[in-house]
């Protein structure tokens, strides 16, 4: 697949954990958010009716995005929300472009179900501001026809740090150890893999700032959640969260990962989703946004090893993050709420009443 990826390097800067590296809010930087998984990207293909824990086609309503701007072309990623006319992404994946596709059921090079957005039908976060690590990197897409045939995401309204969690994107995609960067060559499919929410980024900061003294403000964090996981491989010295926790105070707690299952996302999973399970179905619990390669983070706790290939943006060791969806339920719910012909009804009925009190009001008056 010929197209570029919205690609995301992160450094750590004074009060706050993460910033672009000369990024702004617009697309027309190269934003890269870091999908490697542990074996061959041909083993972690996502078709549509695909069954996970029981469920039939439970990813096909995880989107491929693809858009221009004048920076050129870009992909990324999003999920169907209940209902079928939006699509939940990532803030920097919706904030600059001219012309948009959302294609569903991305298999072998071609869609299942495509739809388009206008520009002016794109709703970005009111809080984003280019800071990916704030919790306000969340947008939303009303697709120009919705979606009907493919079952939208309902979301998490529960904070999810410490649960395992399915996610999915049609990013480039590597092996965890090799030193090549993700690519495009298994661009024809979307991937998925499992991860663990470790920590949420506020808390991470707060009590990491005791050892990196980096500055934290907890303002920065008032927008929204956001959940950071590492990608492990089982080894202790690639659990680089569990190590900058017990470099830090054990304020959080971070395990070795989920063995062969263990994934991590890549350029071009930006906007995609982390999903949970409640025990009947997946929810839609965090939003890709951004990935630090381990190397760099630990580097700011003294630590070493942490990172299995420097040249590999998305391998054993580096570090994701994703915004939380019960953090912004609110406001999705302001944006995509559309009342029922029974409400609508109502409030006519309400608005006839009010009318009628008016009336006799104005009578009551003139009786006077």
């Amino acid at each position: 697949m010929m197209i570029q990826s919205k690609s995301l390097k992160l450094v750590a800067v004074v009060a706050a954990l993460l910033a672009a590296a000369g990024a702004q809010a617009s697309n027309s930087d190269l934003l890269t958010p870091l999908t490697g998984n542990t074996t061959a990207p041909s083993n972690w293909r996502f078709e549509p009716g695909q069954v996970f824990n029981g469920v039939a086609g439970a990813l096909d309503g995880v989107a491929r995005l693809s858009f221009s701007n004048s920076g050129g072309n870009w992909a990324c990623s999003g999920s169907l929300l209940a209902g079928g006319q939006y699509v939940l992404t990532a803030a920097h994946c919706a904030d600059d472009f001219t012309k948009m596709t959302v294609d569903f059921g991305w298999n072998k090079g071609s869609a299942t179900v495509s739809r388009s957005v206008a520009v002016s039908d794109a709703y970005v976060n009111p809080h984003w501001n280019g800071a990916l690590d704030s919790g306000a990197d969340i947008a939303i897409l009303k697709l120009d026809q919705a979606v009907t045939g493919i079952k939208g995401y309902n979301l998490s309204t529960t904070n999810d740090v410490g649960k395992d969690f399915l996610m999915a994107g049609y990013g480039t995609s590597s092996r965890a150890g090799s030193d090549t960067d993700p690519n495009w060559n298994d661009g024809a499919y979307g991937h998925y893999g499992y991860n663990t929410f470790d920590v949420d980024s506020k808390t991470y900061n707060e009590i990491s700032n005791n050892v990196t003294n980096w500055g934290y403000d907890p303002d920065f964090y008032a927008p929204g959640t956001t959940y950071m996981s590492d990608y492990d491989d089982g080894s202790a010295a690639h659990n680089t969260l569990g190590r900058m926790a017990g470099a830090s105070g054990n304020g959080w707690s971070s395990g070795t990962g989920l063995g062969a299952n263990e994934a991590l996302i890549a350029g071009g999973d930006s906007g995609g989703g982390d999903f949970v399970w409640n025990g009947s179905e997946w929810l839609l619990s965090g939003v890709h946004s951004w990935g630090w390669q381990g190397s760099d983070s630990c580097s700011y706790f003294n630590l070493s090893g942490c990172d299995s290939s420097v040249s590999n943006s998305s391998s054993f060791g580096d570090l994701s993050g994703s915004t939380a969806t019960y953090s912004h339920v609110g406001w999705i719910s302001s944006v995509t709420a559309v009342p029922e012909p029974e409400t609508y009804a109502m409030m006519l009925s309400g608005l006839a009443m009010v009318g009628a009190l008016a009336r006799r009001r104005r009578q009551a008056t003139a009786a006077a």
